[in-house]
């Protein structure tokens, strides 16, 4: 039988509370979205309330209680859902269009003195097909990132066989309304990468994901570099200026710049997956409660695992 979660639906924003009171203090509000239930308190305290205690990373306990319904009002669904199944890892060597892992890394040297900025972003290279800003000064963002490292990577590996343009360029940065993931499209239709068995399923190696914290609003691009499955926790790699980083970097372990190791060598990054400060796959799905991912073509993998 397959495992199964408690969670609970929104489909309206919602007051979350200290207790499951409407009455205690006000913590902020929970947007819609599909939520982890934490404990749910059915007919509490008396039988015309029910209470749900949600994981909302967003919030500044990281936890909130919702009232799901009064009498017969019915303000959320709480039901079991079903775990996606564990991810079968693939080598990617039977697809033309992969690069190896080494590629990537060997790139990130030229993101080391990056710092974050929204407005300004600076590619440290030309890329095919399109015309871009380039360093000094050695700023970006998220998107920008994204876009450089891994449009280099797959251009410089495959020549004309990679073709990137100025619409996908435009989707990289989210340029129209009519496609949030656009990001994820771009990759995609590019040949960069392949789509997720379900977006529930837990990230491939070197995934990019767009995600949203709320609709629309609060969206970040970002790559998962590694899941590791015994405690769910995901290596990220991004440029932020939150979560222990300034520029580009693996998100709580460091800026490219501090890390000071070689990512080529063995296991650069120690047992990244014991630090309490990583954060797991759940939080990032509690967080960025609007996703998509696409998995990238990555081969010959060793900082990510087979």
């Amino acid at each position: 039988m397959a495992e199964t979660e408690l969670v609970a639906k929104l489909t309206i924003r919602l007051r979350g509370y200290v207790m499951p009171d409407t009455d205690a203090q006000f913590e902020g509000y929970v947007e819609p979205g599909t939520y982890f239930v934490l404990e749910h308190r059915k007919g509490y305290p008396t039988k015309d309330t029910d209470y749900a205690r949600l994981e909302v990373p967003t919030l500044g306990a990281l936890d909130t209680w919702i009232c799901t319904r009064w009498r017969s009002q019915s303000y959320a669904t709480v039901l079991l859902a079903p775990k996606p199944p564990r991810v079968q890892r693939r080598t990617y060597d039977d697809e033309p269009l992969a690069v190896s892992e080494e590629t990537l890394l060997r790139l990130l040297k030229d993101f080391t003195a990056y710092r974050y900025d929204l407005d300004r972003a600076y590619y440290p290279w030309p890329l095919p097909g399109i015309q871009v800003p380039l360093a000094p000064p050695q700023r970006n963002n998220c998107c920008t990132f994204v876009e450089a490292l891994t449009v280099k990577a797959f251009s410089d590996a495959h020549g004309a066989e990679f073709v990137w343009d100025a619409r996908r360029h435009r989707q990289m940065m989210i340029a129209s309304t009519e496609d949030y993931f656009s990001p994820v499209t771009a990759a995609i239709a590019s040949g960069m990468a392949i789509l997720p068995p379900s977006e529930g399923t837990p990230p491939h190696p070197w995934t990019l994901i767009q995600g949203w914290r709320r609709q629309w609003d609060s969206g970040h691009t970002f790559l998962v570099v590694d899941h590791h499955v015994e405690t769910d926790k995901v290596l990220l790699l991004e440029s932020n200026a939150y979560e222990g980083l300034n520029g580009v970097g693996f998100r709580n372990l460091g800026n490219l710049r501090d890390l000071g190791v070689d990512l080529l060598g063995d296991k650069p990054l120690g047992d990244w997956w014991n630090r309490s400060d990583v954060w797991t796959w759940r939080r990032i799905c509690a967080t960025y409660l609007f996703r998509k991912q696409a998995w990238l073509k990555v081969r010959d993998r060793k900082l990510s695992g087979l």
